[in-house]
């Protein structure tokens, strides 16, 4: 069987069995959305340019309850993955146990819970303030975790929130490898007034093979590093957001330290800085910053000294549609990363995204 015709059956399977969950739950339990995005963008690199159009992640998103105890959740997209070829891939998939008031277990795949952005968007494009992810989640940043998870939501006066997750490490994000290479992740999170949220997190993994890094690569500038040996890596980070009737503000701060036998302690950084402001309901016009800096010594995400700053437009048409555009200019901050040939210096993108449900 052909690579396409195995991916149709594999897309028409999957397809098949979300729709077919609905016998499981409740009638006016059950919610099915689809999510999707159309993006061109234009890029200048250092001796040469390009222009492209492409489809671009499209996905199915389901949700609803077995019963006042039990819930599933699961998301499902599609992309290209460059031949002519789409790749399907399980972007989360769990089962949820409310066991006391507002304190659960879940058991799956999940975003793991390191910062505002992963915790709060998912994959559609509608929800994300700008058209791509900062920075750090290309280079270090665990998007998914396979594993088990306690969690606390809107807890307290202040509402707090916690999560506990027990799952794979970074090289293997569909699988638990309890006892070969495992993560724990530690985050918290609380809310003292409406539309504003402070969150910390703490994750470690002992890597066996630090080349394998699937759990993190998202974006055409993933990079996959050389060095095959273990590696330690432990990461802090902290977020500050605010998306009021006007102002919108977003800060992830992430520090990571990684650990080699051959080449010692590295200590790496990253920053991602939104502002925008709402006007007359629809119009969004932004500003971000974003840096990243990575020690000349580490041998997981290997030095990536660059800063990013953008400046774009946001038109919400309705709550199912909107449009962005947006200018990217990108700098070397240091002369210790030399710029690549694939490395852009101008980017300008539109992109329109969609929700049907």
């Amino acid at each position: 069987m052909n690579s396409n015709r195995f991916w149709n059956y594999y897309f028409f399977t999957l397809t098949f069995f979300f729709l077919n969950t609905s016998f499981l739950f409740s009638q006016n339990k059950l919610q099915l959305r689809g999510f999707g995005h159309l993006d061109f963008q234009s890029v200048l690199l250092e001796d040469s340019a390009y222009s492209n159009f492409k489809l671009g992640e499209h996905e199915l998103f389901i949700n609803g309850k077995f019963n006042n105890y039990y819930s599933f959740l699961g998301e499902v997209t599609m992309n290209y993955s460059g031949h002519g070829n789409y790749k399907l891939n399980i972007e989360r998939l769990r089962i949820k146990l409310n066991y006391y008031k507002n304190h659960s277990l879940l058991f799956g795949k999940f975003h793991t819970p390191v910062n505002y952005w992963n915790d709060v968007y998912f994959h559609a494009r509608l929800l994300f303030p700008t058209i791509d992810r900062p920075m750090m989640f290309s280079k270090w940043i665990p998007v998914h975790t396979f594993g088990m998870r306690l969690q606390g939501q809107n807890l307290g006066k202040r509402n707090f929130g916690y999560d506990l997750l027990f799952g794979g490490g970074m090289g293997s994000e569909d699988i638990y490898q309890l006892l070969r290479e495992s993560s724990i992740t530690a985050a918290v999170h609380w809310k003292p007034i409406d539309k504003i949220r402070y969150g910390f997190s703490y994750y470690f993994t002992s890597m066996q093979d630090a080349s394998n890094m699937a759990a993190h690569t998202h974006g055409s500038d993933a990079h996959h590093g050389v060095y095959f040996g273990p590696l330690d890596f432990q990461m802090l980070n902290t977020s500050i957001a605010y998306f009021g009737k006007n102002v919108e503000l977003l800060d992830e701060f992430s520090y990571n330290r990684t650990e080699t036998d051959t080449l010692g302690v590295a200590n790496n950084f990253s920053n991602y800085l939104y502002f925008g402001y709402r006007i007359k309901d629809k119009n969004v016009p932004f500003v971000a910053y974003d840096i990243i800096f990575t020690a000349n010594n580490d041998l997981h995400t290997f030095p990536y000294n660059r800063m990013k700053f953008l400046l774009g437009y946001k038109y919400d048409y309705t709550s199912k549609i909107n449009f962005k555009g947006q200018i990217e200019y990108y700098r070397n901050i240091n002369e210790n990363h030399d710029a690549l040939l694939s490395d852009p210096k101008f980017k300008f993108m539109i992109q329109l995204s969609y929700a049907i449900y």
